[in-house]
């Protein structure tokens, strides 16, 4: 039986298959507690770059990669406040929770923020794109690669070209997927692509990371009040040097950098796509055979969080708990979905075997629950 509750000496016990945080490997947390020199120092310089570099290589892209100290919500309010000026619009595509929340960023920073609402469950497609650009004119236009409160993947190949075509800058918010899915940055033409580490990353929470492009860089240079703490120009100037304008968590970027060296040269990148892959597909397959319809419209389904509907009709508190007393964590429906659906995270490192095994479990207290 699981002890639900903080454990001062051996920290959680728990196996993690939620939408993150994840279960951290112990390569990360033994190099995290290796001792550090100070951020202004040539060792920590050298270990920047090293980041800098490995995202570069994961996200196909040749633009800066900034790292910040916050979570993914800071670099969305970033792009918010360095990239729109005071006569300009911006758009957000809203498939649901955390598209949401992008808005209500614009709303409390005095942006004139418009959100289009796509019902939840849906991804975006050429067609709404194309009647949603025709409204107005955008400065930005912001939107989710994977939305971890539904469960959907968007069409980014599709629809990506559509907004560059407008004149309109494009950020992603890829904080559930990026380093699970394969996203080539350049190929796109992204101007921002964001994500915090503590999901497919597989690392403790308190980094995130972007790719920013140059005409981004040059559009910040025309915002005005654009803050302090988040204002790309700083954090760009600081990061030629490979340094931060700040003191930023130095054990996460040593963390990351011995992780991105993982995915890049020890499991390999294509690799750790087609591993995200074939756990999205034996979750579904999972939940078909249990009777479990899936949240997100068919052809859209993520392959790193899945969010099935309680179309069984049992208790899911009851589950998601008794679960816990087996030692592993799912979680509920996020926000109005609490109840209605719950959502398994398959992300970071864990294998087939390990989805199978809690799978397993997972299928016989369903059972006796039925």
């Amino acid at each position: 039986m699981s002890d639900d509750h903080f454990n001062k000496n051996k920290g959680s016990i728990l196996k993690l298959f939620t939408p993150g945080p994840v279960k951290v490997p112990d390569r990360v947390l033994n190099a995290m507690a290796l001792a550090n020199d100070t951020h202004r120092s040539k060792p920590y310089s050298e270990m920047h770059k090293l980041a800098v570099e490995g995202l570069q290589k994961l996200l196909f892209t040749k633009n800066d990669c900034l790292i910040f100290t916050s979570s993914a919500t800071g670099i969305m309010e970033a792009c918010v406040r360095n990239l729109i000026k005071k006569d300009e619009k911006a758009l957000f595509l809203s498939i649901g929770a955390f598209g949401d929340r992008w808005y209500e960023i614009g709303v409390s920073n005095g942006k004139e923020s418009i959100k289009a609402d796509i019902e939840w469950g849906k991804a975006l497609t050429p067609e709404i794109v194309k009647e949603e650009l025709s409204k107005h004119d955008y400065a930005i236009v912001c939107i989710q690669a994977n939305e971890t409160s539904t469960g959907v993947y968007n069409p980014l190949n599709e629809i990506i070209p559509i907004i560059k075509d407008s004149g309109a800058l494009i950020c992603v918010d890829a904080t559930s997927s990026m380093a699970g899915i394969k996203l080539e940055v350049d190929k796109l033409n992204i101007d921002v692509c964001l994500a915090s580490v503590q999901k497919c990353f597989a690392l403790p929470p308190g980094l995130a990371l972007c790719s920013i492009s140059s005409k981004a860089l040059e559009k910040t240079k025309e915002v005005k009040d654009r803050g302090l703490y988040l204002d790309f120009l700083s954090i760009q100037k600081k990061n030629i040097v490979y340094q931060t304008p700040n003191t930023p968590p130095i054990p996460q970027i040593r963390g990351l950098v011995v992780q991105l060296d993982h995915i890049l040269n020890q499991e390999g990148i294509e690799n750790r796509f087609e591993r995200h892959k074939t756990l999205g597909k034996r979750t579904r397959e999972w939940a078909n055979e249990i009777g479990f319809e899936l949240f997100p419209e068919k052809g859209y389904e993520s392959d790193t969080v899945s969010t099935m509907k309680n179309s069984i009709n049992i208790d899911f508190e009851k589950m998601i708990s008794t679960l816990l007393t087996k030692g592993y964590r799912i979680v509920n429906g996020y926000g109005s979905l609490k109840n209605k659906t719950f959502r398994i995270g398959h992300m970071g490192e864990i294998t087939i075997n390990e989805l199978d095994n809690m799978l397993e479990v997972l299928t016989d207290i369903i059972s006796e629950l039925k």
